[in-house]
């Protein structure tokens, strides 16, 4: 019972992440080209895609990790880690090597990640001050 509990909060906390993916992707790639701003497109694309499969490799990883017994968990995790970096690492290569791509726009792209983490703890707390402005009992 909890394990399903907890798949069906899992995979609808990732496709609300997808969708702000999604979301921060057409942002940038509308905002570049308003701005005539086209070259930095297929970098940007680049980094975003792997970033998007960073994430999926991750979820992957958790749920499996969820799955498995205490031990075998942790080291699964540990051993995953190589794998990760190297993936991003070899994108940023890949970004320099190849002609007609930006790197500075394969970088953004790349902490696409982050970046859409970081505004929804944002939301999130901004949300909570909302909610309890004038509840606090705190005289200054």
């Amino acid at each position: 019972m909890l394990k399903m509990q907890f798949s069906d909060t899992y995979n609808g906390l990732i496709r609300q992440f997808l969708l702000h993916m999604l979301l921060w992707g057409l942002v940038i790639i509308l905002g570049a080209s308003l701005f005539r701003k086209v070259y930095i497109m297929p970098g940007f694309l680049i980094g975003w895609t792997s970033s998007l499969f960073y994430f999926l490799y991750m979820c992957h990883k958790v749920k499996k990790s969820a799955e498995l017994p205490q031990g075998k968990a942790i080291a699964s995790m540990r051993t995953g880690w190589l794998f990760r970096y190297g993936f991003m690492i070899s994108i940023l290569v890949l970004s320099v090597k190849i002609p007609g791509i930006n790197f500075w726009a394969a970088v953004v792209g790349l902490f696409s990640l982050h970046i859409v983490l970081m505004l929804q703890a944002v939301c999130i707390v901004v949300s909570g001050l909302v909610t309890n402005v004038g509840k606090s009992k705190i005289n200054l």
